[in-house]
Order: structure tokens, then C-alpha cells, then sequence
């Protein structure tokens, strides 16, 4: 180091990284590192001096080199001291901080790396859809306020007495620079320890003065969002109690709905937690700004214990899944003729594959299937009121069928189709059909839609009529979109008009059934397979089948059918139409009996009461 030359200004990363109020203390801190050089070159200048008079033993003069010329020319191990620095004290730049005075340094350096003090904000707003669960989720946000708020206080302390210490740190060395000896000063790797000493003291100063800034702006902006959630919760109540004081909620009844009051504008959904899609409704119904949540209370435990709710003093809301207490009823009564295999083989047994049915280890009406060795296809064993593959078993022959049955359940039993369909790598596929279906407030008048875009479930593996395995036999998984199959608009048509088949016949013979009073419908998929002649082959529907929306699937969901389909079923002020949604027919069938009014006791039968009371 140069001893006339001034040391070097703090670096612009350094001087861009703080804040205004932190520069001054940074170049305070420079100002004090060059009133030590000069007064170590005042020192070197007497030194000197005395040296060619003869006073002190002569040594060799210091290299002319600048503080970071120094410390690239340091060839010493990191960490290991010059002999002159170790001498004076001092330690290498590259051995890290000397003994600490305060808080320990090597922790203040790791800070200063980079490994920020995180006080996330994890619990967040979500919807309550009872007054308990919305009073322990504000009481939830409130606390965590409050120990964001001692932690961060915690911290901000920390980070002031981590400055103080540093500016403690850097104080000293300063003072131990004005008091150096002269022969210590015309020592030049003396003098380059602790120029470099100084020089990173004052950056830690500048640092811990940083990351206390930092750590002050975090707590402010997490204690916001805290305050954000708060009033998201807040006001989730405020909305909840004016729900409950709306004195047109009427209590819910065996008897028809009246009609909603005129002056009634807002609309009102309750999440019973029956499951299905109940929710995933209300939460679409709750996007349209006239709906509200109104919330639910336990109306009863079975005696397995398990809790069953209805809205808050039984009333009668727009929507719930909890039929009784709902104007629009999410389930379809009769619906177990979709459901229930061996009851739609009953509607439409010519557009489903040759069916079986095993009761309790029996063929039904002593109806059962033979082998044929001409055909190699596999046979399958499904229980009647199960979906989703779950208890599909697969056989090479019909007569090992029943085998595979157990006692006391029902079982459909069908060949597999001749000559399905394949895709272009051989692989067995099947179409997800979706289907809206619904009754209007009269009990008779049916409407039904097809959806114009589904999904192929296709298996993962080439299939062969003699494997038995289910990838390659049961495909269950909606894998891809169906729009970009080649055939779906020769086999679109077919299924539109198999499904209308299976309403027709099932509204004509009573077997769906409407609610006087109320509107209800479902959304649920049907299964097809193809086979090389495009007929299609309808083998199942399911109830409740797989929706997904934009927020779990942002990829591929079903956000768009389910808004088109609430659309149609509850029109709004600001509904968009019906989207993919494609009419397939209106049925009317018989309209539900009015239930008849409670029995009036006649006099003779009061009398007669009066006197059997009395001989009591």
C-alpha cells in the first residue's frame, strides 16, 4: 500500500445496495479509514527519518502498491497471515473476521450471504361454510398476526444490535489505526492487514445496516398481507350474519316451494358436506355476484357416528346438497336406473353388449353364458353398483365367471366386443361422454344436453384379445382430449342419440322421476367403445363422475362445461350460454302426485280416543 495515497472509496455495489440513510455512516467510515493512512504516513515519514540518521536499524522499504493490488499479489494459503501482520496482530484478509467483540461475526457474514429470516405467512383466507369454522379461522389469523409480529419485533432487535456491534468493530479498529507505532506503520504488510481490516469492517457496517432494513420492510409487508386475510375473514362474516337475518328463508318442508319473494335479489348456496359435487357448485355459484354462502349446522349423527348437516335452522336455500333443504336438487330421484348395470341392461339392452347377471353365487333366471370356442375374447366380471374399474375382474372363458363371484353381491357379466376400435399403436381406448340432464319445477318436463368435447381413456399397453391383465384390458384414466381423434365425428352422433335413448325410455316408464316444486339435475359421463364398423357399444354411466378445475389442473379442466352447465340449469343475470353444451331432446313424462294432506281426525275418532285415554 501507497502510504500517500488515499484508501479506496467504498465500491458502488456497496454504496447501491443501502439505503440513503445508511451512506452517510459509509463514508463516514471511509472518511475515518483515510485520517488513518495519513496519520500512518505522518508515522512512515518519521520513521524514515530516524532510519538515515542511524536511530532505528534500517529495513527494507515497503512495496508501492495499492490496497487491492495488495491483496491480488497475497500468495499465503487463504486464511494464513503475513509474519509482519501476525506480529502486529493482525489477520489476513482472507482469514475472516478477527475475534468478535459482540455477536458472533461468522453468523453476521452468513446473514449477509443471503439466508434471509423467512416469516412466511402461511395460514390464508379460505371459505368457511359454518359460523364455527369462520369464527376459528379469524381467531387462526388473528394469532398468527400476532406472532408475526413478536417474531419480527424479535428480529429488528437482533438486526439493530448486530449493527451496533459492527459499528463498535469498525470504531476500534479505527482507534488501534491512530495509535500505531511508527515502526508498525513503515511495516507495509502491517499496514495492508489493516487497511484491508478496516475495508471490510466497514462493509459489514454498511451490511448490517442493510439487512436491517430488510428485515424491517419483510415484517411490514407480512404483517399487511396478515391484516389482508383478517378483513378477508372479517368481512366472510359480516356477509354470513346478514345471510342468516334474511327473513325470507322460509323452513324447509315435505311440501312444495313457495315461490322466492320479488324483493329477494340475493341467492343463497349451502355446503352440507353430503360430497359429490356439492361444493365444487357452490364454489362456481359463488364466482356470479348474487350468490352468498349461507352456512350449515349438524342436524343429526347416525350410529356409526357419522354427522350429517343442513343449512343453519333448517332452512330452504337455492342450493345445497342436501335435496330436502334445496330449490335445485343436484340428484336426479330414479337415478339408480343409470347407476345400477342390471337396471339399465333392463332400458336399453340393444345398445349394450350381451349381459349377465350373477346373484349370490347364481345365474339370473337361469340365464348364463357358454363357451365358445370360435371366439377368443376376454370376459368380464363387474360388480352391479360399482364404477371406476374398481371391482372389474377378467377371464379368458365364460365359464370361469363364476368363479369369480363371491356370495351375497351382484355381478354384470359381458364379452369383451369383437373387433374394438383400436388407436394407430394398437392400444384399446374407450369415450368419457359427458351428459347434462335435467327437470324443470314441474316433474315432468326433461331436457338433455351433450357435451361436444370429452376424453379418450386409453390403456397404457398394446392389446391382444388373450391378455388378461387390466392396463391392457380396462381403461379407467381420461388420458387425452377427444377433439383431435379422427373418429369422433362419425361416433359424436351415435352416442348423442344412444344417450337420448336411454332418458326416453327411462322418463316414459317412470323410471326418473321429478320433484314438484323443485329443478334438478346432474352432470355425469357415459362410457362408449367403438368397434371397426362405428357402431358404439354403451357400457356404463357414471354418477359424479371426475371433474377437475382451473385451480388444481390449470392445464386441462372442466371449468368451462360445468359454468355452461350452471348456466343452463340457473340462468343469471350475466350468463355466458351454453357453450360446448349440444340440446339432445326434451322428454315429458308424468308428473309426480301431489302428496296428500295430513289426515283430519274425525269426531269418531276423537271420541274413540278420548275413551281408550280414559280406560287407560
Amino acid at each position: 500500500m501507497n502510504l500517500g495515497d488515499a484508501p479506496q472509496a467504498p465500491d458502488d455495489d456497496t454504496l447501491s445496495s443501502a439505503s440513503s440513510a445508511m451512506r452517510p455512516s459509509i463514508l463516514a467510515a471511509h472518511a475515518g479509514l483515510t485520517s488513518a493512512a495519513q496519520s500512518l504516513q505522518a508515522s512512515a515519514n518519521v520513521a524514515r527519518a530516524q532510519s538515515s540518521t542511524g536511530s532505528v536499524a534500517p529495513r527494507a522499504a515497503p512495496a508501492q502498491v495499492g490496497v487491492p493490488e495488495a491483496l491480488a499479489s497475497q500468495r499465503a494459503p487463504p486464511g494464513a497471515p503475513t509474519a509482519g501482520a501476525a506480529a502486529a496482530g493482525f489477520r489476513s484478509p482472507d482469514a475472516g473476521p478477527p475475534a468478535p467483540r459482540g455477536p458472533d461475526t461468522d453468523f453476521l457474514a452468513g446473514e449477509m450471504g443471503g439466508q434471509s429470516y423467512q416469516k412466511a405467512v402461511s395460514v390464508r383466507w379460505k371459505r368457511s361454510w359454518s359460523i364455527q369454522e369462520a369464527l376459528d379461522q379469524h381467531s387462526s389469523l388473528c394469532r398468527q398476526k400476532e406472532i408475526l409480529q413478536k417474531i419480527g419485533a424479535n428480529r429488528v432487535k437482533v438486526r439493530r444490535s448486530q449493527m451496533q456491534f459492527a459499528k463498535i468493530e469498525l470504531e476500534d479498529a479505527l482507534d488501534r489505526v491512530r495509535t500505531v507505532s511508527p515502526g508498525d506503520a513503515a511495516d507495509a504488510a502491517k499496514t495492508q492487514a489493516l487497511a484491508a481490516h478496516i475495508r471490510r469492517l466497514s462493509h459489514d457496517f454498511a451490511m448490517a445496516q442493510r439487512l436491517r432494513q430488510v428485515d424491517e420492510q419483510e415484517l411490514s409487508q407480512h404483517i399487511a398481507v396478515a391484516e389482508e386475510e383478517i378483513e378477508k375473514s372479517r368481512l366472510e362474516m359480516k356477509v354470513m350474519k346478514q345471510a342468516i337475518d334474511d327473513k325470507s328463508l322460509t323452513i324447509a318442508t315435505d311440501d312444495a316451494p313457495p315461490e322466492i319473494p320479488e324483493t329477494r335479489t340475493l341467492r343463497y348456496c349451502t355446503n352440507c358436506k353430503v360430497g359429490g359435487h356439492g361444493q365444487r357448485f357452490c364454489e362456481y355459484l359463488l364466482q356470479r355476484p348474487e350468490w352468498r354462502v349461507y352456512p350449515h349446522q349438524k342436524w343429526f349423527e347416525d350410529e356409526k357416528h357419522n354427522e350429517y348437516h343442513c343449512p343453519l335452522g333448517k332452512r330452504l336455500v337455492d342450493f345445497a346438497d342436501e335435496s330436502h333443504f334445496s330449490r335445485l336438487a343436484m340428484y336426479i330421484k330414479g337415478r339408480v336406473w343409470l347407476e345400477d348395470k342390471t337396471k339399465m341392461w333392463q332400458l336399453v339392452p340393444e345398445l349394450m353388449p350381451d349381459t349377465y347377471v350373477i346373484e349370490d353365487m347364481k345365474w339370473q333366471n337361469e340365464r348364463a353364458p357358454v363357451d365358445n370356442p370360435d371366439r377368443v375374447l376376454p370376459w368380464f366380471v363387474k360388480e352391479a353398483d360399482r364404477n371406476w374399474g374398481t371391482s372389474v375382474q377378467v377371464c379368458q372363458k365364460a365359464s370361469e365367471c363364476m368363479g369369480l363371484a363371491k356370495p351375497g353381491a351382484t355381478y354384470v357379466v359381458q364379452e369383451h366386443i369383437a373387433d374394438p376400435l383400436l388407436m394407430d399403436d394398437g392400444r384399446k381406448c374407450h369415450i368419457k361422454f359427458y351428459v347434462l340432464l335435467m327437470t324443470l319445477e314441474d316433474g315432468k318436463t326433461w331436457r338433455l344436453y351433450t357435451f361436444k368435447d370429452g376424453y379418450l381413456s386409453v390403456s397404457p399397453t398394446k392389446w391382444s384379445p388373450t391378455a388378461l391383465d387390466k392396463d391392457t384390458q380396462v381403461t379407467i384414466i381420461r388420458t387425452e382430449r377427444i377433439q383431435g381423434w379422427r373418429h369422433w365425428d362419425a361416433a359424436y352422433p351415435k352416442c348423442k342419440e344412444g344417450v337420448a335413448e336411454v332418458v326416453r325410455r327411462g322418463v316414459a316408464q317412470g323410471k326418473l322421476e321429478g320433484r314438484l316444486g323443485k329443478r334438478q339435475f346432474e352432470i355425469l359421463s357415459s362410457d362408449f367403445i367403438v368397434d371397426t364398423r362405428g357402431d358404439v357399444w354403451l357400457f356404463e354411466f357414471n354418477m359424479s363422475p371426475v371433474l377437475k378445475d382451473a385451480t388444481d389442473s390449470p392445464d386441462v379442466h372442466d371449468a368451462d362445461m360445468i359454468v355452461a352447465a350452471l348456466d343452463l340449469v340457473v340462468p343469471g343475470p350475466n350468463s355466458t350460454g351454453p357453450g360446448n353444451w349440444d340440446f339432445a331432446g326434451e322428454f315429458v313424462g308424468e308428473a309426480p302426485a301431489p302428496k296428500a294432506p295430513p289426515k283430519e281426525a274425525t269426531t269418531e275418532d276423537a271420541s274413540g280416543s278420548a275413551g281408550a285415554a280414559a280406560s287407560s
